[in-house]
């Protein structure tokens, strides 16, 4: 499965996901899908900054791997939405999602996804 159609997938699991992209380590975004009502919340400079900082801080909590096990995800929740980022191979999944969504169900339906891909390319 190449990167476009893995966002897609992750972003038809539910209609309260509003974007749905892959993250490069670098923190840049290699390719993405949103919904329209999105554009509201993200946009411009915000979203650049968002997404480079999400990078840094899956990057950073590598070195607790050791003492606490492999990280499944990280989760920011604001007043009007949720920010959840979820590892991938070399990658991250970065998803926004509406405030109503439950991050850890949303989490295992992802995890279902990637294990069930026999060949995901992120590159592409």
């Amino acid at each position: 499965m190449k990167a476009d159609q893995f966002t897609k997938s992750i972003l038809d699991l539910d209609n309260d996901i509003l974007f749905s992209g892959v993250i490069e380590k670098s923190g840049h975004l290699n390719i993405s899908n949103q919904r329209d009502s999105l554009d509201k919340h993200l946009k411009g400079r915000n979203a650049e900054l968002i997404i480079s900082e999400s990078a840094y801080t899956v990057d950073l909590r590598k070195a607790f791997i050791t003492s606490f096990g492999s990280l499944n995800s990280i989760c920011y929740q604001y007043s009007s939405l949720k920010i959840l980022i979820i590892p991938v191979k070399e990658h991250m999944l970065f998803l926004v999602i509406n405030k109503n969504v439950e991050a850890d169900d949303l989490t295992q339906k992802v995890y279902n996804i990637i294990n069930s891909t026999k060949e995901l390319d992120l590159y592409s």
